[in-house]
């Protein structure tokens, strides 16, 4: 079972139509629970690096979270400067899903990631449960 803080790569996963492939996130809660009928028991945030100078002013624009290298433990992966989409909420099912833990947030910036959501969002989060099977 992933521990809240962890930095985890899936496999597989879906975003509405679209169905992707390895790529990290960071665990927000992992207690099981239903949404619309469906049991989860994890909450993951979409991570990403940022390519450029110019995307990064772009993407912090948004409910982005920034991240740099010294706020992660990672035992593999890259470690470049980027950012935690703060305003999707993926729901998994971990019986179901291919991932390896490859490190984790530390405490402090979770925390600040956890103020983030409370208090800095524009919009409600998006809840996303396209990886969620009936």
């Amino acid at each position: 079972m992933c521990e809240i803080g962890d930095i985890i790569v899936i496999e597989k996963y879906k975003d509405g139509d679209q169905e992707l492939t390895k790529h990290s996130f960071v665990v927000i809660q992992n207690e099981e629970g239903c949404i619309r009928g469906l049991n989860f028991d994890i909450i993951a945030l979409v991570m990403s690096s940022f390519k450029d100078e110019k995307q990064k002013q772009r993407k912090l624009q948004y409910d982005n979270f920034p991240i740099v290298p010294n706020d992660e433990d990672l035992t593999q992966g890259n470690a470049r400067e980027g950012y935690i989409k703060a305003d999707q909420f993926y729901y998994f099912q971990t019986a179901s899903l291919q991932y390896q833990v490859i490190g984790k947030i530390k405490e402090d910036i979770l925390s600040l990631l956890f103020e983030f959501i409370n208090t800095e969002l524009k919009e409600e989060p998006k809840l996303i449960i396209d990886n969620l099977k009936p």
